[in-house]
């Protein structure tokens, strides 16, 4: 019985090979596009599960006390793992990572020439590490490789990188500006891409010697903390215990530097501290400050997800209409087959063979698609798509399920509706295609172009929104700005290398000062009434206001020949807001610093505020230090304020003067309004990917709407032929065969006006600065929607409207 369904379905698809190809390209296209998208969800959910004992890891956050707003952060200070693993025994072990940030990593060969590299992966990790994470290594033991000081482990791809083909155990080189020798002791595989962050230099964490020096503190946050906890532990229980824990332990800290606990705390507000599990991550992060490793967010797992899923419905829908759009053609074979005494649902299963057969072949085909859409995603978006979901059970369960899924409830309906015709109706010619059949075609195709119409709209939006975050002002001049790095690797020749740059030609400024976008933060008071506020800061020369162009609304800059400066200080307006004063009233109070002995500083100036985040945030307190302040901060960058047409030869020429003198340290530089763009990649990359998404929702929505026409030309011939004779022009025919169509994308733009601006709105609203959505968007969206259908489908139109009256006729 089911070979001859299978042969009859080959035949039927044979015969019907026009529409059939139709059928099969929409759904090749809707598959391929919503499997691409499973493997892009699948291995975002699938971060951090590899692991050993993934249920029972947790990292520790804690209430970003600093910040008088709140939040939490994903680090803590390093004596926080000591009084974890002290005061709960539901604790099995604990683990700290830090990241002491870029090194210059030095290998001497036995010949004496030396490779420099400048790293910006390096990390320092406890000796339980590899308890705790999935990563192999294939030299060393991963029990003792961290144990000691002055131990490092290295990726495949930095051993690879210093020696080459070599075995790296048990080679020695030097990491940082004091060069300290460390030995490798052990190398890793290479490792999963689905892990919440990577190395390619993991220390010891006895190498780090601030880490050593603050075991003792809870406010430097510079660890982050995971712990194992022993099987069957309650997180929920362990978690209420856990508030505690801060208001027990922490009041040292603060008696050690200085500051009345209880006073800080009445300010900041509850100090708490919980557990986050390993698994939760990469996903749910995005509001956990201070973290490691780069995240994802959720919401766009389920806004692709949603995405995929309805991509795949106007494929499907495509397929439902088609089938019942062909009802008539194939109503003599349904009541003939009647007549001769085969029963309904074998009929229906017939059908249905054909459905999940057409579906499997569009299933090849979607894989096809998957593999090339994949291809060109991953570089235009930078999404992680990998194709070692290929070895998944999983996805190859998903192959062979979804179009056997997809093709039965695809077909439920054509086939139920094919196989309701009465044989005694249709064997006299009486059968029509049914005014509630028609209707509900009607509202598939209204379905598939709101659809497309909404990804259009989101499209717009988004690329409005970066182009928003691209050109607004920041308050300073980012552009024609190039920033040389590691100026602090200069040391005293610094300052001789600032001075010989601002006589090359093209260059107009040039300062050595660190860098706004590695800003640190810390708390400052105000002097007379102990008013505290957590301010960014760096410090500059006398030459950065002028290099980077910023506005001082009151006061002055810091002068080379003023002593006094070394402990002066300029504030953005937001600072001299928040702590009361005019910018005026600012010029000559002062500010004190609580952390150490840095002491008083002198306002000497106030700057027009300045975006240094990102435009995600509201601008906050910021302060410049001078160059030669005492304060925390001697990262260095030089910065390079140029006017020439030939900037490659100006790079060239910094090169060689920086490779003279920097004794090895590589020569890196970046533009900075290329460096500020970067911040904004997420909106880039959703934008590209909808982008993606509407052209291939538009596609198989208009796909769908050819083969419609198509048979719709088909069925109308005798009346184009009646009305030909009649007189009817050939525009007249060509609009009343497009009318119907018109309608529907009008019905579709009304229907996706409101639903595209509201899902748009609450996605601005995340934002602190945005565009406003304009009404243009939805007439320029629907006009270009329309325009494509009408270009596609008017061809079939007015073919239908040229033919020879007398022929149709004649065929009738």
């Amino acid at each position: 019985m089911f070979q001859n369904y299978f042969k009859t379905a080959i035949r039927s698809i044979v015969r019907e090979r026009y529409y059939a190809l139709i059928k099969i390209a929409g759904l090749a296209l809707g598959l391929g596009t919503s499997l691409v998208l499973f493997l892009y969800v699948t291995h975002q959910l699938s971060y951090d599960t590899m692991h050993p004992d993934v249920d029972r890891l947790y990292r520790v956050n804690q209430t970003n006390i600093w910040n008088p707003k709140g939040g939490f952060w994903g680090s803590t200070g390093p004596a926080v793992a000591n009084a974890l693993i002290t005061e709960y025994p539901a604790i099995e072990s604990v683990l700290r990572i830090n990241t002491p940030g870029g090194q210059i990593v030095r290998y001497t060969k036995p010949n004496r020439d030396v490779v420099a590299i400048n790293e910006e992966s390096v990390l320092a990790a406890d000796s339980t590490f590899f308890s705790f994470f999935a990563f192999e290594l294939k030299e060393g033991d991963p029990r003792t490789a961290l144990e000691g000081k002055n131990k490092v482990v290295l990726s495949d791809k930095a051993a690879k990188r210093l020696f080459g083909d070599e075995p790296a155990l048990g080679k020695l080189i030097q990491i940082g500006d004091k060069r300290e020798t460390v030995e490798v002791t052990g190398v890793t595989k290479e490792q999963p891409t689905n892990v919440h962050f990577h190395f390619d230099y993991l220390l010891s964490m006895p190498t780090i010697a601030i880490i050593k020096d603050m075991e003792w503190s809870w406010i430097f946050t510079q660890v982050v903390t995971y712990v194992k906890l022993k099987p069957g532990t309650d997180v929920a229980t362990l978690n209420k215990t856990l508030k505690t824990l801060p208001m027990r332990y922490a009041p040292a800290t603060f008696k050690r530097i200085g500051i009345d606990f209880d006073e800080f705390i009445k300010e900041r507000g509850a100090w708490e501290v919980y557990l986050q599990p390993m698994r939760e991550m990469r996903l749910y992060s995005t509001d956990t400050g201070n973290r490691l490793g780069p995240v994802g967010d959720i919401k766009y797992v389920y806004v692709f997800s949603i995405v995929a899923a309805f991509i795949l419905l106007i494929a499907v829908v495509n397929f439902i209409n088609l089938s019942t759009a062909r009802g008539a053609s194939r109503a003599k074979e349904v009541g003939v087959k009647k007549t001769l005494g085969l029963h309904r649902a074998s009929l229906i299963a017939q059908f249905q063979v054909e459905n999940i057969l057409v579906t499997f072949v569009a299933m090849l085909l979607g894989l096809g698609v998957m593999e090339l859409l994949r291809l060109v995603i991953q570089p235009l978006t930078g999404l992680e798509i990998p194709v070692t979901l290929w070895d998944n059970k999983l996805f190859f369960a998903i192959i062979i399920l979804l179009p056997l899924v997809v093709g039965f409830l695809a077909g439920l309906y054509p086939a139920f509706y094919l196989t309701s015709f009465r044989p005694a109706q249709v064997l006299k010619g009486k059968t029509i295609s049914g005014l509630r059949t028609s209707n509900l075609r009607n509202v598939l195709v209204v379905f598939q172009f709101t659809i497309s119409i909404a990804l259009m709209v989101a499209t717009m939006v988004v690329f409005d929104q970066l182009k928003y975050f691209q050109s607004a002002s920041l308050g300073f001049n980012q552009e024609s700005m190039l920033i040389v790095n590691n100026g602090e690797k200069l040391g005293n020749q610094l300052q001789s290398f600032r001075d010989e740059l601002a006589t090359y030609p093209g260059v107009v400024e040039v300062s050595a000062s660190a860098d706004f976008r590695k800003a640190f933060e810390d708390i400052f008071m105000r002097e007379g009434n102990d008013l505290k506020l957590p301010i960014a800061y760096m410090k500059i020369d006398e030459y950065y206001m002028a290099t980077a162009q910023h506005q001082l609304v009151a006061g002055r800059g810091f002068e080379p020949n003023r002593p006094s400066d070394v402990n002066a200080v300029i504030l953005n307006e937001t600072a001299v807001r928040l702590y009361g004063w005019t910018p005026e009233q600012a010029i000559g109070q002062h500010i004190i610093y609580v952390g150490d002995d840095v002491g008083r500083q002198e306002i000497i100036g106030v700057v027009k505020d300045f975006h240094f985040r990102s435009l995600y945030e509201t601008i906050n307190p910021f302060m410049f230090f001078n160059i030669k302040s005492k304060m925390f901060g001697d990262i260095r960058t030089v910065a390079i304020r140029f006017n020439t047409p030939d900037v490659p030869s100006l790079i060239a020429k910094i090169e060689k003067r920086w490779n003279q003198i920097a004794d090895a340290t590589p020569f890196e530089y970046n533009f900075l309004d290329e460096s500020l763009k970067m911040r904004y990649q997420e909106e880039q990359r959703l934008g590209s990917l909808f982008s993606v998404f509407t052209v291939l929702s538009i596609t198989i929505a208009i796909i769908g709407l050819v083969g419609l026409v198509a048979y719709s030309a088909e069925q109308r011939k005798k009346e184009i032929g009646v009305r030909k004779v009649f007189g009817a022009s050939l525009t007249s025919i060509y609009v009343m065969m497009n009318t119907q169509y018109v309608k529907l994308l009008v019905v579709a733009l009304i229907i996706a006006t409101p639903l595209s601006w509201w899902a748009m709105q609450q996605w601005l609203d995340t934002f602190q600065y945005r565009v406003s959505i304009s009404p243009w968007l939805f007439v320029w969206a629907g006009a270009a929607e329309l325009i494509l259908a009408m270009v596609c489908v008017g061809y079939l139109a007015l073919r239908a409207a040229s033919l020879n009256p007398a022929t149709v006729l004649k065929e009738e």
